[in-house]
């Protein structure tokens, strides 16, 4: 039975002890007879308890009207601006990747979204913020009079974090972003995981500052084209949960470029903006 809204998440326990493995597949158990006990049963807004008309919605249309919609940003990397223009730091040194297209600013209630989304891959919301990053995509190349990339890469984590967290949240995203682009925009993207791969494991990302970040993330991606694609001139975007100094997004779109890419564009659920951003 599959339910709407729910992403095919492909899990890996091999590597965990039996005793956590059976917790594992317990707690993942009791979380998919949730959704489908809500998916069956109406429903009501996770935030302001109101009623749902569909079930398979987590959110009311008036608490998504709330949410920290980005509306005036930088052209070239998102982060949130008083007018649609260059950020000083694209003018002073543009990134390696040709745009990024975020749907919110990293606030609540979506930054604790996120967050949940790190340790519970079924988090309720998620469904409708991929959606809303799909509408966002779409209407950005249209305006833009240029094609979307077809071919989505979602942002690799290291084999050890893999291990340890069981499952990848981009991938979880570029899954629902698919399949909200493809039914409600008729854009086919193919999501592709097997193109970059991360090397170095680094440190936690929030605990430095941009600096930091920059030389921590250095040359973490390698990314190679396999038998079954010719990435040679091809445009490409990577999807993650969040951008945040830009520093990971440039890593692996210079990765990327190298391969062959001719353009990489980034998309993400959330974006920081300067006061909200380490430095």
């Amino acid at each position: 039975m599959t339910v709407t809204g729910l992403p095919e998440i492909e899990l890996s326990v091999k590597e965990l002890p039996v005793t956590a493995r059976f917790a594992k597949l317990a707690e993942w158990a009791g979380a998919g007879l949730s959704r489908v006990t809500n998916s069956l049963l109406p429903g009501s807004c996770n935030f302001c308890q109101s009623p749902l008309p569909l079930s398979s919605s987590a959110l009311c249309d008036l608490c998504i009207a709330e949410l920290p919609h980005i509306t005036t940003h930088c052209r070239r990397c998102s982060v949130p601006l008083v007018s649609a223009e260059l950020c000083g730091n694209c003018q002073k040194k543009p990134p390696s990747f040709r745009r990024c297209i975020s749907a919110f600013g990293y606030q609540a209630p979506v930054n604790s979204i996120i967050v949940r989304l790190k340790t519970d891959p079924y988090v309720a919301e998620i469904n409708q913020l991929s959606a809303l990053l799909a509408r966002r995509i779409a209407a950005t190349y249209h305006e833009a009079q240029l094609p979307c990339p077809l071919t989505l890469i979602p942002l690799p984590l290291h084999w050890l974090k893999m291990t340890r967290r069981s499952f990848n949240q981009s991938d979880i995203i570029a899954r629902l972003v698919a399949n909200h682009l493809h039914r409600q925009h008729r854009i086919n993207v193919e999501l592709r995981s097997d193109i970059c791969k991360r090397i170095a494991r680094g440190q936690t990302q929030h605990k430095l500052s941009a600096k930091q970040r920059r030389a921590a993330i250095a040359n973490a991606f390698t990314a190679a084209a396999p038998t079954t694609l010719d990435l040679q001139g091809l445009s490409v975007a990577v999807i993650d949960d969040v951008v945040t100094t830009g520093a990971t997004a440039n890593s692996v779109a210079t990765a990327l470029l190298k391969a062959g890419a001719a353009n990489v564009d980034i998309w993400s659920l959330a974006r920081t903006s300067w006061n909200n951003s380490p430095r």
